[in-house]
């Protein structure tokens, strides 16, 4: 951290002499301390080592001029000083902000603590004078680090648990911990994120082997205040544990832990009437001495009511009596955006409670898992816009055990019939509240023209947004009477339908929608009506602008202008903003009378394509991508920094992803609706979103038979047949592939034929048909060699040697991955080289050459620190402790086991973790310990199952089969020449390990 001022310097003695007067601007230091800081062994210094200060000095002075560096620097008397503005210089801007960080939270300003406590830290970019390698420089970053930035940490992710934030804890405390392992706030934090997360027997093991690093460290207060902490938790979690009945729950309760969820919109500080609906809530979900029911209750009535409104302000009232939790989910049903479906509830709620969704393939799996959580313990759900009733009848059995508020434009009749879910009808305001309203957001004004105020809320007819509108228009024309304004919402065309109840069409709020559009100038109103082209109801600043061909900073000015006139809401996010389904809906009737609205559409889609092959480029560097059409003229797509960002735009964006798919093959701009699925697909993937992906690719199919790219659709169609068989529908992978095979047979496509061909041979690999597969990736590689794609031969040969292997054909596998790996270096695929290596070092293991494995599992290690490749690098780990365990180190083989197993927790890669603990368990058996062995094998058998690879499933059973019934285990003494462990060590069987 060298401060804001920077200079380029051809040598760098100067850049440490300014490095050191910043340590103390303002202050003079004497000569003899500036030689300390440059200079530590005597030794290095130059005979004339003041003269040379001088000298530095005198160029610092030039070479600030020369910037004109809002600084100077002034020598007198043997010492001189840097006069600058302290607040230039970033580590006194740290220090300052974190400071302003505690005063905000002492004064109760959570939010504002945590955004300058983010805002600090952002100034952090290296480790602090870096280029000072003296003694007196690091006792200054040891200070520093201690005093400053390690409780800098410790204080925002502190806030961040209290928010309900655990895993965003655990990542940060990952990378923090690398270099401070030692301290005691990371490791008290690690502690309750773990405990936050349910995941408490690894924060008991954390805690052991934690507690006794601090002791070795003769640092008996840091154990102490360790075993203080973990005896709070335990207890706590014994409390909680109480309420789970017992046997068979208990054990549930274990597997899948719970966070207790609170996520509800910020309640409305002046709600306003509406109290015969929060009494019959109440009184419907609410029994004897306030316990709660497991009921369903929908609250319908007009558009513009205030059904949403009211159901967050009661759920915020009631949330004390549902300990478990309390979330709110929009349904977005009826309006423009795409629908939330029950499996979009499911996987959102699953989340929610911190369970992996990934882990759990099938739609119906995850149904019950959700139904098992929730039974323990029940919830207050509040579904807002439900659409209809066949829309969230089949959620009524996973929340059977829960208290259910729907709020819907429609009565819900089915529902009501059938599942005997009362209905609560949100009547308008009464005048006299209708009055209290305006009256409150109106202030002053509103005494000085009573009348004017009654007229206007009687023109609203009790519908509080009309009422909100009309209020915040009077606010923007402070100039303009409230009479004078009442006399122009008299107007016919403006006030029509409100009143009317068309509940599913929206039309009751129309007039009150027009009387905010009308009161924008024109360039607002073109922003409102691009915010009806785009095809969901959350947007970001860069899509508008590029659809309008503007600068992004217009737009978010006109996007404040509409944030004010609430046509839109500003969530907090501070380039994110999202609309009303009803709004989207009028902005959406609008964006009809557009000019350029072909245009405006075509900029507004291709940006969400160039966008998300920025980002496909940034995480997969070296993988293919379809061909790219031109950027459209005043389209600016997003760029990444790093892979961090482009994740986390990809996982944003992802709803809009797939509804830009489906717009754009409703709109025929098929050249889009085929590329963009095949663009984001593989960032689907890595979060296990299946269905996304088959939807998506549908609908490339569709559109590339209809653009009648041939290639296209045949590489669609192998890529429908690719995913389907990872998710276990082995007759739709069939069809697809067969299919894509006919297509690119006929059109003489080598290439695709080429592709299909190594999807067909990785389908029988997957069935368990190693022999078949080989056959098949033989033929695959002498095309491969014909079509010369070193891409696709270097894929080939490294499937050809994971086949060979798997019929135990080793050295030849071992010749195809060697062919595959020189290929794959000549290519510079990092990430491909990581995962051949760890094949090779797996294979030598079988073969027992043991060091030609550890040089290889060394390699991929080093490469995986330069790509930071978490699932290769998962994966490397656990062939490791295959290897160490060969080698009879069986401690350190555990170690790295648990190491797989952490990092497929951290990347949610349910293969990987099952891996993990099928090898953990082989490790743990050999040893003798079968009963631990047995917890691990039956959890990777049933996460193999979960994923729908029965062939890894039923070896894992054969292994639990054969494993001898569990016994006490008796310690064997050590030889002195082994990593023994005081357990007995049967003999090895070869090639148990289920690692591919």
């Amino acid at each position: 951290m060298h401060g804001n001022l920077t200079v380029n310097w051809a040598k760098p003695r100067p850049t440490r002499v300014l490095a050191a007067l910043l340590t103390e601007p303002g202050r003079r230091m004497s000569i003899d301390t500036v030689v300390d800081w440059v200079w530590d062994d005597t030794a290095q210094r130059p005979k004339d080592h003041k003269s040379t200060i001088y000298q530095y000095i005198k160029q610092i002075r030039h070479a600030l001029a020369q910037a004109d560096a809002p600084a100077s620097l002034t020598v007198a008397n043997g010492s001189c000083s840097l006069i600058v503005d302290p607040s230039l210089i970033d580590y006194v801007a740290f220090r300052t902000t974190m400071t302003a960080a505690r005063e905000h939270y002492n004064d109760g300003y959570r939010k504002r603590a945590r955004e300058d406590a983010h805002a600090a830290l952002r100034l952090w970019r290296e480790e602090p004078l870096a280029d000072l390698p003296t003694d007196r420089a690091a006792q200054w970053r040891t200070s520093f680090i201690r005093s400053d930035w390690i409780p800098a940490n410790s204080f925002l992710l502190d806030q961040q648990l209290a928010d309900g934030q655990p895993a965003a804890v655990l990542s940060m405390l990952d990378d923090l911990e690398r270099k401070h392992s030692l301290d005691l706030s990371f490791t008290k934090l690690r502690m309750r994120a773990l405990n936050a997360l349910g995941r408490y027997n690894e924060s008991t093991e954390y805690f052991l082997r934690m507690h006794s690093a601090f002791r070795a460290a003769d640092d008996e207060r840091a154990a102490g205040d360790l075993r203080a902490l973990n005896d709070k938790l335990e207890n706590s979690h014994a409390q909680e544990t109480a309420i789970v009945t017992s046997g068979a729950d208990q054990q549930a309760a274990a597997e899948s832990p719970i966070n207790s969820v609170r996520q509800l919109p910020p309640d409305v500080g002046d709600f306003t009437g509406h109290g015969d609906t929060l009494s019959t809530l109440d009184s419907l979900t609410g029994g004897p001495a306030g316990a709660t029911r497991p009921v369903v209750v929908t609250l319908t009535g007009p558009p513009g009511v205030g059904k949403t409104t009211t159901a967050v302000h009661w759920a915020h009232h009631a949330a004390s009596r549902f300990p478990h939790g309390v979330l709110m989910l929009d349904l977005h049903g009826g309006g423009q955006g795409r629908r939330h479906e029950v499996t979009d509830v499911i996987d959102t709620v699953l989340s929610a409670l911190g369970y992996p969704v990934d882990h759990i393939i099938g739609a119906a799996g995850r149904a019950a898992k959700l139904t098992g959580l929730l039974a323990r313990r029940p919830m207050l759900l509040v579904l807002d816009n439900v659409e209809n009733s066949a829309h969230v009848q089949p959620l009524l059995s996973v929340l059977g055990t829960c208290t259910v508020v729907l709020t819907s434009r429609r009565r819900l009749t089915a529902l009501s019939v059938r599942h005997n879910v009362r209905v609560v009808t949100v009547a308008p305001l009464s005048v006299d509240e209708s009055r209290e309203l305006l009256t409150r957001r109106l202030g002053p004004r509103s005494i000085a023209e009573p009348a004017a105020v009654g007229q206007l809320a009687k023109l609203c007819q009790g519908l509080p947004l009309a009422l909100t509108i009309v209020a915040e228009r009077a606010a923007g024309r402070s100039g303009t009477r409230l009479q004078t304004l009442a006399e122009q919402l008299r107007d016919v065309d403006t006030l029509l339908t409100i009143g009317d109840d068309g509940d599913g069409a929206g039309t009751s709020l129309q007039s009150a929608f027009s009387v905010s559009y009308l009161a924008l100038d024109e360039t607002e109103r073109r922003t409102f009506q691009l915010i009806g082209l785009h095809p969901g109801t959350e947007l970001t600043t860069e899509v508008l602008a590029s659809a309008g061909g503007v600068s992004a900073p217009s737009m978010r000015r006109s996007l404040d202008v509409l944030v004010a006139a609430h046509l839109v809401q500003h969530p907090g996010d501070l380039d994110r903003y999202r609309v009303h389904d009803l709004l989207h809906q009028y902005a959406a009737t609008l964006a009809l009378q557009a000019a350029d609205l072909d245009h405006a559409r075509r900029r507004m889609l291709s940006f969400y394509l160039h966008s998300a092959h920025n980002a496909h480029l940034t995480i997969y560097p070296h993988k293919g991508r379809p061909p790219m059409t031109p950027v459209e003229a005043g389209c600016v797509p997003m760029t990444f920094d790093g892979t961090d960002a482009a994740w986390q735009w990809c996982l944003r964006e992802r709803s809009n992803l797939n509804a830009a798919t489906e717009c754009a093959a409703l709109h025929e701009l098929h050249e889009i609706g085929w590329r963009l699925p095949h663009i984001v697909a593989d960032i689907h993937d890595q979060y296990g979103f299946y269905d996304d992906i088959v939807t998506g690719l549908t609908t490339a199919a569709s559109c590339a038979a209809i653009a009648g790219v041939v290639d296209a659709e045949a590489a669609t169609l192998n890529d429908l047949g690719q995913v389907h068989m990872l998710i276990g529908n082995d007759t739709e992978a069939d069809r697809y592939l067969r299919r894509a095979f006919e297509l690119v047979t006929a059109h003489g496509i080598d290439v695709g034929r080429l592709a299909v061909l190594l999807n067909m041979a990785r389908r029988h690999h997957h069935a368990g048909r190693a022999t078949e597969a080989v056959l098949l990736y033989r033929e695959c590689l002498e095309l491969a060699r014909v079509v010369a794609v070193p891409d696709l031969l270097a894929k080939a040969e490294q499937r050809l040697g994971d086949a060979l292997v798997e019929v135990d054909d080793l050295d030849n596998g071992l010749e195809h991955y060697n062919h595959a790996l020189r290929m794959r270096q000549e290519l510079g695929d990092v990430a491909s080289q990581i995962s051949i290596h760890t094949a090779l070092g797996a294979l030598h293991t079988q073969l027992e050459r043991f060091d030609e494995a550890a040089n290889h599992c060394e390699e991929a290690l080093h490469l995986a620190g330069e790509a930071r490749h978490l699932p290769a690098t998962m994966k490397l780990y656990t062939v490791r402790a295959q290897l160490a365990h060969a080698q009879r180190h069986d401690r350190k083989a555990l170690e790295y086991a648990r190491e797989a197993v952490e990092l497929a927790l951290r990347s949610l890669h349910a293969t990987g973790l099952a891996r993990a603990l099928a090898t953990q368990g082989q490790i743990l058996a050999d040893r003798g310990n079968t009963a631990d062995a047995r917890k691990m094998w039956t959890r990777a058998a049933s996460l193999y199952r979960d994923r729908e690879r029965h062939s890894k499933a039923e070896r894992v059973d054969t292994l639990l089969r054969d494993l001898p019934a569990d016994r006490p285990t008796i310690p064997s003494a050590r030889t002195g020449d082994e990593d023994t462990m005081a357990m007995p060590a049967p003999p090895r069987r070869r090639n148990r390990y289920s690692s591919k």
